[in-house]
């Protein structure tokens, strides 16, 4: 093995000796030698550099011991993570040192943690300034505390099956290490209205994810509902199945999940329903300009098992979010969710519509 375009180890060792000062970076190769340039991209398979006597050079990344750079240089960790790095290399103890950021003496990072080097591609896909999304699953927290969340009370209003007004309360919770990523939610919309109950639902939900690569995870999901006006005393949904980041950002997120799995539903009236069931929707999460966030998420839940063309059922959750006079962790948030069942129970609408407005704190 070696470097492309003709140039070996041992050329690159005498080479390198006559690169002019001007070049600030430096790539130390497994045989020994080292190679003086500028560094223009690093990939899963190669490096690139630009050098006095070669120009561009390509050079294969498993021949690669350690980098060193004077400047920072923009890059993607394998976590998904965009920042800065600068590199330093002992070539007698081989010990390789990346400072992330503001932080000096990341040592727990290796080479194998930095996904790309590459300052354009980075440019592309990261705006201008620095607002990030709330909460989001798109990068890990740079301070090491994983957890995040937020609480929330807000108006409710329904049509469908109840045409009502209520409170409505809902917590959720999100442990994002980077790789891996547990979100936690929980919602309770009640109201009574002369001692008669006019709205009960009672939603959980709890998903855990695992990267595969930077953009292909996997997931693990468990939902529970109960919602009286549906006559659904219990449902339960249990899934597992593939996801795929389509952008995964400081201020964009979008994947897209399949999975399949089990729906059990316990009805008031004393039946019950077993099947299984097939998941497919997406989760979207858009920074414009600098406080407003948009939501989206969309599942469908085809029947497996019992015509799924003929029974299935589709929600869909649209979100606007605003900071509270410029507040990091108070917002005003409005909802719009539609849930649709094509084969409900007798007597029950197939469409039910909520809109909420509300305030959240973040935590």
């Amino acid at each position: 093995m070696g470097l492309k375009l003709g140039v070996r180890g041992g050329w690159a060792a005498a080479l390198c000796c006559v690169a002019p000062a001007v070049f600030a970076d430096t790539v130390y190769l497994e045989d020994g030698s080292r190679i003086n340039g500028e560094i223009v991209s690093l990939s899963a398979d190669s490096i690139m550099m630009d050098t006095a006597f070669a120009d561009s050079l390509t050079i294969s990344r498993n021949q690669i011991e350690g980098l060193a750079s004077d400047d920072t240089l923009k890059v993607l960790l394998s976590s998904g993570r965009q920042t800065e790095a600068r590199f330093a290399y002992d070539a007698q103890p081989h010990t390789q040192r990346i400072d992330i950021g503001d932080d000096a003496g990341n040592e727990s990072l290796t080479l194998d943690d930095i996904a790309e080097i590459a300052p354009a591609v980075v440019d592309a896909q990261q705006d201008e300034d620095d607002y990030e999304l709330p909460n989001a699953d798109s990068l890990p927290p740079e301070n090491g505390d994983y957890w995040s969340g937020s609480a929330e009370v807000a108006l409710n209003g329904k049509s469908g099956n109840t045409d009502t007004s209520s409170l409505l309360t809902r917590v959720s919770a999100l442990r994002d290490t980077g790789g891996t990523r547990l979100s936690l939610s929980a919602s309770a919309d009640r109201e009574e209205e002369d001692n008669e109950t006019t709205s009960e639902e009672y939603l959980g939900e709890a998903r855990f994810e695992d990267d595969l690569t930077q953009r292909l995870f996997w997931f693990l999901q468990q939902e529970l509902e109960k919602d009286e006006f549906e006559d659904i005393d219990l449902r339960s949904r249990t899934l597992i199945g593939p996801g795929y980041f389509l952008a995964r950002r400081d201020r964009l997120t979008f994947k897209v999940r399949g999975g399949i799995g089990h729906q059990y539903e316990k009805y008031t009236n004393g039946g019950n329903n077993s099947e299984v069931i097939f998941s497919a929707g997406w989760d979207y999460a858009q920074l414009v300009g600098e406080w407003l966030t948009l939501t989206h998420d969309f599942t469908a839940y085809p029947e497996v098992t019992n015509s799924p063309s003929e029974n299935f059922i589709l929600e869909s959750a649209l979100g606007v979010e605003l900071p509270i006079a410029n507040s990091d962790v108070w917002r005003l948030r409005a909802g719009l969710d539609h849930k649709y069942n094509n084969d409900p129970e007798p007597g029950v609408e197939d469409l039910d519509t909520t809109y909420n407005f509300g305030v959240l704190r973040n935590f």
